[in-house]
């Protein structure tokens, strides 16, 4: 082969290269464009949808008292027409399966001075890339179940080999209230942590991203803060928590967040209920 033909050869293999790698970040940014602008179009109308919320367990406090919510306080925390114009509320839409990458030492001063959860922005860093999760949310959400990292529950709680609650010098530790059933909370979500092995903050809290992701967020329908709680898809089925404003705090905090890291939120969903 001639030097020409050489030369020839080199610049076909330079250009299918480059080919390769241009089609390879249009695909990048075709998927990530997706993933920004997610639409999930609902089956049954607003209303109908209301109904069934009405029917299931919801429970509103007002600081004092829990009791079950009024078909106003659900329309006010679940109307989409209320939250998609709302600075902090859009975050409700937030696609949660999805992590931003996040640098460790810049989540850290999200948790500083939040008790057991203190410079452990390494294992929420982690979970998230490893389960592929939003780790402000997982933040928040673990921050908001734990009393900001101070509750009893977050703080450990002993159990023995045998699984008895209270018993033993071993803690395990709980930090998305897994399995804290209402009758019985602390204990209930104790037995969880142990049954599962979260023996360390870091075990609990990529062990609780993994139960996250596998049990809501690999459901786009259910992949936001929106759709943990009210299910629009299927409504009053597989909810997250029963507090008709825990989306709402959630978002809340969760905006506070990302403005004290002067960072924004990657990728959103929107939902349509039918006419």
């Amino acid at each position: 082969m001639n030097d020409k033909n050489k030369s020839l050869v080199g610049l076909g293999l330079c250009a299918t290269i480059i080919l390769g790698f241009i089609a390879l970040m249009i695909s990048e940014k075709t998927e990530d464009n997706a993933l920004k602008n997610r639409h999930i179009d609902v089956s049954h109308t607003y209303k109908a949808a209301l109904d069934k919320q009405m029917k299931a367990q919801a429970m509103y406090s007002n600081g004092v008292v829990w009791k079950a919510a009024t078909r106003k306080q659900i329309d006010t925390y679940m109307n989409i027409d209320k939250l998609t114009d709302d600075s902090a509320q859009q975050y409700q839409f937030l696609n949660l399966s999805k992590t931003q990458k996040i640098h460790p030492a810049t989540l850290d001063k999200l948790l500083k001075g939040k008790g057991i959860l203190d410079n452990e922005g390494t294992s929420f860093a982690r979970a998230s890339r490893l389960h592929d999760v939003n780790e402000i949310y997982l933040i928040n959400h673990a921050l908001l179940e734990t009393g900001k990292g101070k509750s009893e529950l977050a703080e450990g709680v002993a159990v023995d080999a045998k699984g008895r609650v209270g018993k033993g010098n071993k803690k395990y530790y709980n930090f998305f209230g897994i399995g804290a059933y209402d009758h019985d909370p602390v204990n209930e979500a104790a037995k969880y942590a142990f049954k599962h092995g979260w023996d360390t903050p870091e075990k609990a809290i990529v062990g609780g991203a993994k139960f996250i992701k596998a049990e809501f967020l690999n459901d786009e329908a259910q992949a936001t803060l929106y759709g943990m709680r009210f299910n629009p898809v299927n409504p009053g089925h597989h909810q997250y928590a029963t507090d008709v404003r825990w989306a709402h705090h959630n978002a809340r905090s969760i905006a506070d967040d990302y403005k004290k890291l002067k960072l924004r939120g990657k990728y959103f969903t929107t939902y349509a209920y039918k006419e």
